[in-house]
């Protein structure tokens, strides 16, 4: 099971919330060729129209590493901030349960 997860919390200035996670959802091709990321989920919050997280996982501390410092990174904190309200709060996580996708 992959253990090495990370999450990111967007909060975007009011009334742009959309706009900012079809930015962060354009870097997927970017992220499709990433061999070690085993996952990667936009999720625009239905509770709180302004806030989007980012939340992937990784087949390794290097692939982790890897997307960190990769294009699709890059692209994100290229076109992403000057659409938020504060600066994405980085939560690099393990993963302690898990159901596989189908």
């Amino acid at each position: 099971m992959t253990r090495i997860a990370g999450v990111v919390v967007f909060k975007a200035k009011p009334g742009l919330g959309e706009e900012a996670a079809k930015r962060i959802a354009a870097a997927l091709p970017a992220v499709e060729a990433e061999a070690g990321t085993t996952l990667w989920l936009v999720l625009h919050s239905n509770a709180s129209a302004d806030t989007i997280y980012l939340v992937d996982l990784f087949d390794s501390e290097g692939s982790l590493n890897a997307h960190m410092t990769g294009s699709a990174a890059s692209q994100i904190f290229a076109t992403v901030p000057e659409l938020l309200a504060a600066e994405p709060e980085l939560h690099p996580s393990t993963v302690i349960a898990s159901k596989p996708a189908a």
